[in-house]
């Protein structure tokens, strides 16, 4: 998404702050502690948040708020404020921004009001179960680059009132490659590298081109029942519960930390 809005020069230093905060930022997290608490400063709201989600369990995989404790894999928010477990990710494809990133896998940096306006909001059943309890009526979203099957972005809370202007999408539009540069340093920081056995990898190799079981059995000389068994081990050494993440674990960089 191109924007040609002009970034005050006052503002535009505090972009380089945020950069430079995370580059010296002690914390070992994915993405660096501060970033969150300082994206959240750079454009106000309720809260910021860091998530990434897989589609494939429909599970959280790691968390980072501005404002509450980070919540473990599984945790479940909708459950710890007293409405019905789950239920945000029952109705995700309601989430007008999350319901974009899972359809189009584009890393635009879009808002509620891009595809539906308040009103329309407030009649959806994820708002009235769900997100009427937070207090939510604008959330804006910076996607990065994610293995397929998942999703990796921050984003942007507000309540009642005016969403986001063209200003703020326009500085985290600038800030967006250097969010996903920082998330590489520190996925990379993080990895533990993982050793597979010469036939693993054959196996994964023939994964990432797209083949069935039955093609790589029939391509390795093996029976389909030993590649089953060797997906099975790479997928506990790769600590990943598909064949996409296992991919991008080991050949795309995107995958880091996936």
């Amino acid at each position: 998404m191109d924007i040609d809005t002009a970034i005050p020069n006052r503002l535009l230093r505090k972009l380089v702050d945020v950069i430079d905060n995370a580059g010296q930022c002690p914390s070992e997290d994915v993405p660096p502690r501060s970033l969150v608490r300082d994206l959240a400063l750079l454009v106000p709201g309720l809260w910021c948040s860091f998530g990434e989600f897989d589609y494939v369990t429909q599970q959280g995989l790691s968390f980072q708020s501005s404002d509450e404790d980070d919540y473990p894999p599984g945790y479940d928010a909708d459950a710890a404020i007293g409405i019905e477990p789950g239920i945000t990710t029952k109705l995700r494809n309601q989430h007008p921004t999350c319901h974009h990133m899972a359809t189009t896998r584009r890393t635009d940096i879009v808002q509620f009001s891009d595809f539906i306006t308040v009103r329309q909001w407030h009649a959806r059943e994820l708002y009235q179960d769900a997100f009427r309890y937070y207090g939510i009526d604008h959330i804006m979203v910076v996607p990065l680059p994610a293995a397929p099957g998942r999703s990796r972005a921050f984003q942007f809370h507000r309540g009642p009132g005016s969403g986001f202007s063209e200003t703020e999408r326009a500085m985290l539009l600038l800030l967006q490659p250097h969010l996903h540069q920082i998330y590489k340093q520190a996925a990379a920081r993080q990895r533990v590298p993982v050793r597979l056995t010469v036939r693993q990898l054959d196996v994964l190799r023939c994964v990432a081109l797209g083949m069935s079981n039955d093609q790589i059995a029939n391509q390795l000389v093996i029976a389909p029942g030993t590649v089953t068994k060797h997906l099975e081990n790479i997928y506990t050494r790769l600590g990943v519960t598909s064949r996409t993440a296992a991919v991008a674990r080991v050949f795309n960089e995107t995958g880091l930390h996936a």
